[in-house]
């Protein structure tokens, strides 16, 4: 069943470089992807919607910049007993706070992020809700101290120099004017589809529709919404996703970072806090590929000392979005770090 759904929603060449363009400019409109991928803009609209319904690509949205600044980023780990991983997995995924979740081998039973407004909320999430669901045996959260990269910065890899450089927004400015309830809803709001159109965020937000589109742009301009267009990972020829630990001494850390930034693998790369402090995440060709990366970074950076790593067996949510079983996307639930707890 799983050879079948991949051969029947494989990406072509079109669709790789509809997508490619989508992840540097999420919300361009097909005119401009068509003027840049030389293709009808009808045509670039249709590709896009068949992706979408199928629930192989789709986009999200969620605080960066000075929105992330202002929000707690943990990384949570669950064991559970034993056959109840997936069940908790799904509860868990029905939080707003709780952006990812991941069922591993290795460690952890499950794997998930949290976006939350502050330490004493995490520490809530964490005991009073989390810790209490049934099946759970023990939490452990690990805070994110400064992030590197993350995926919204992964690319497929489609499209030529010229084509990317076309597409490529300008620099961000610094941001000048206050952020106010309006804009965190609205990050919250296109959370679900950051292609979202402002008539129709207008009504949701409180908002008219030309505020809308001058707060939106303002937001990603300034990086404080980020915006990602996302891909079924075993579409893209890296289905296999792996968090790897690590520690390294403070004085390396700008080394090391720079040589995993080098990684057309690599997803994000935190420091976190704990007794080891580097995270990173990559996607691979292969379960069998962990080991080659393992030397390979051995080979090139000596200072980075390996101490755990985990696979993801199934990904449960990524980024606010529920996958099926094939890791196709379903229902979104929007990502809000600033409400309140679970029910």
């Amino acid at each position: 069943m799983k050879r079948l759904l991949m051969q029947e929603n494989a990406l072509d060449g079109l669709d790789r470089a509809v997508l490619h363009a989508l992840q540097i400019r999420p919300r361009a409109s097909w005119t401009e992807l068509g003027r840049v991928l030389d293709v009808d803009p009808a045509t670039v609209g249709r590709r896009w919607v068949r992706l979408h319904r199928t629930g192989s690509a789709w986009t999200t949205c969620y605080p960066g910049g000075r929105l992330m600044g202002s929000v707690c980023l943990a990384f949570v780990e669950i064991d559970v007993h034993a056959g109840r991983a997936v069940e908790v997995g799904r509860t868990l995924a029905t939080y707003p706070q709780v952006v990812t979740v991941e069922q591993m081998a290795g460690g952890r039973d499950l794997f998930t992020t949290v976006m939350i407004r502050d330490l004493g909320a995490l520490s809530e999430l964490v005991t009073e809700h989390i810790a209490a669901l049934p099946g759970v045996l023990r939490t452990r959260a690990q805070l994110s101290t400064r992030v590197f990269t993350e995926g919204s910065r992964w690319r497929l890899r489609a499209l030529t120099p010229a084509q990317r450089s076309r597409l490529a927004p300008p620099a961000a400015d610094r941001a000048s004017g206050a952020l106010d309830d309006h804009d965190l809803r609205l990050v919250t709001a296109l959370s679900a589809d950051c292609r979202r159109a402002a008539v129709d965020l207008a009504d949701e937000v409180g908002l008219s529709p030309p505020n809308v589109r001058r707060r939106v742009a303002a937001l990603a301009h300034a990086g404080d919404a980020a915006m990602r267009c996302e891909i079924a990972r075993d579409l893209t020829g890296w289905p296999i996703s792996a968090s790897l630990w690590a520690s390294v001494p403070p004085g390396q850390l700008d080394k090391v970072v720079a040589g995993l930034g080098a990684l057309p693998e690599l997803r994000m790369c935190s420091t976190v806090t704990g007794p080891h402090n580097l995270l990173f995440t990559v996607w691979l060709k292969s379960v069998a590929d962990v080991g080659r990366l393992e030397a390979l970074l051995g080979e090139r950076l000596p200072q980075l000392r390996l101490v755990d790593r985990a696979v993801a067996l199934r990904q449960i949510k990524l980024m606010g979005r529920m996958l099926d079983e094939h890791g196709r996307a379903g229902e979104a639930v929007p990502i809000d770090p600033w409400t309140g707890p679970p029910r």
